[in-house]
């Protein structure tokens, strides 16, 4: 009878591979990511309450100056103006005072994004904000 001992070698190696590809690899893509999607839709709530009073405040539904007004707050907390789509709901014209407009402000998030590198596939939130026109505001 030969002495011949079955060892368990090898493996390890393969394993570890196994481990950082299926688990550890697609957990810090979402670790990564998650600060991304917080980040812009925050941004979106402020872009949607931005919105939403300016055009309270100058009594009109004027969708070019919401707008313009979404660009320049994109820009000015980072993110790209062709991000952001802004939809206001109101009857064009003048706002009758005691109603309310809502602003719909929809960003883009990414699937998967590594900061710095690169940004694969996305997906669309909305933000909503009523603002109430003053009910006592001057009649024009």
């Amino acid at each position: 009878m030969t002495g011949r001992v079955r060892t368990q070698d090898g493996f390890v190696a393969a394993e570890l591979a196994l481990g950082v590809g299926l688990l550890l690899f697609p957990v810090a893509m979402l670790v990564l990511t998650l600060p991304t999607w917080s980040e812009r839709q925050a941004v979106g709530r402020a872009i949607a309450r931005e919105v939403a009073r300016t055009a309270t405040i100058s009594g009109s539904c004027d969708v070019p100056r919401a707008e313009l007004t979404a660009a320049t707050m994109s820009r000015n907390l980072g993110l790209e103006p062709s991000d952001v789509a802004v939809d206001l709901d109101c009857l064009p014209g003048q706002l009758p005072r005691g109603g309310d407009v809502t602003a719909n402000v929809t960003v883009r998030l990414p699937a998967v994004a590594i900061p710095a590198l690169i940004e694969v596939g996305d997906w669309a939130w909305t933000a909503r904000h009523t603002q109430p026109v003053d009910p006592y505001r001057s009649i024009e």
